[in-house]
């Protein structure tokens, strides 16, 4: 659908412009007038044709004008909808980032050995429990005014 409207406004402009010229040179009523003149048709049909005929360009124009009006309300809509998504894209990324950071936040409130005290192997980087014993590798609470 977005494909339909995504160039409405100049398409229409076109359009309009078109059958403008249509209808004050009555160009399209010259070429087309002939026609229903040679044919058999009297009466009511006949001057319902030739109305017809007369006002395609009008009417022609009143449809691009609606093509316009419905194409720019569409496309308004898709464009909120895809900032809608992209924005609630970013807020799950957003989140999970945040996650990310108040975990690390919470994890340098500690001071932590660089041994295990209870294996004495190396603690691995950005962990609070050995990797090979399981034992805690923290040794207190940062106090808050000394960060």
């Amino acid at each position: 659908m977005e494909k339909l409207f995504r160039h409405s406004l100049p398409v229409g402009i076109a359009g309009i412009v078109v059958n403008i010229f249509l209808f004050v040179t009555n160009l399209y009523y010259e070429l087309v007038v002939p026609v229903i003149e040679n044919s058999s048709l009297e009466g009511a049909v006949f001057h319902f044709l030739d109305a017809l005929i007369f006002y395609t360009p009008v009417i022609f124009m009143v449809l691009f004008a609606a093509y316009i009006v419905a194409g720019q309300l569409y496309m308004k809509k898709f464009h909120v909808r895809k900032e809608v998504t992209e924005t609630e894209k970013l807020m799950v990324k957003n989140a999970a980032v945040q996650e990310a950071l108040n975990e690390k936040a919470e994890f340098l409130k500690y001071e932590y050995y660089t041994n295990c005290p209870n294996c004495g192997s190396v603690r691995v980087e950005n962990t609070s429990v050995c990797s090979f014993c399981g034992a805690s590798l923290v040794i207190r609470k940062r106090d808050e005014e000394s960060n």
